[in-house]
């Protein structure tokens, strides 16, 4: 496995990570509003995944179809805390921003700290619809909280 390609993958795992709790969240929410906001989110999650596959592809290799076991974890944990709390939708909320948290920071050190100029030039083309994905969750939390 090349750099470019390692690099490549542990993005797309971590986008499934995001599209599957994403995807899970939208059928546990009772707010039409979160749902539609979720499901939009995950195909987000995944035409960035697809594209980054096909580069991956390109380098003779096979993509992941999974996330991480932290992402799997994670959201086990807030479906069990959703079930428990009176606003569900709150839980999901703060959670899904924390997995923004993980995709905007993985995207952000290649974008910035990698020596690796495909990946840099990868991360550059998607960062800004992942930035804003992350500051449209940060800025639903903060207003749920209020």
């Amino acid at each position: 496995m090349s750099d470019t390609t390692g690099k490549l993958k542990d993005l797309i795992e971590l986008l499934h990570d995001g599209e599957k709790f994403y995807t899970e969240a939208a059928t546990k929410v009772k707010v039409p509003a979160f749902a539609n906001l979720f499901a939009r989110m995950a195909r987000m999650k995944q035409a960035i995944a697809n594209d980054l596959s096909t580069q991956v592809g390109s380098h003779g290799e096979k993509a992941p179809t999974g996330g991480t076991m932290f992402g799997a974890l994670r959201q086990l944990y807030t479906d069990i805390r959703a079930s428990m709390s009176r606003d569900a939708e709150a839980v999901y909320v703060a959670q899904l921003e924390q997995t923004e948290d993980r995709i905007l920071e993985a995207f952000r050190d290649e974008l910035t700290k990698s020596d690796n100029v495909e990946v840099r030039n990868i991360a550059e083309r998607h960062y800004p619809e992942i930035k804003r994905a992350h500051d449209e969750m940060r800025d639903l939390k903060s207003r749920l909280a209020a």
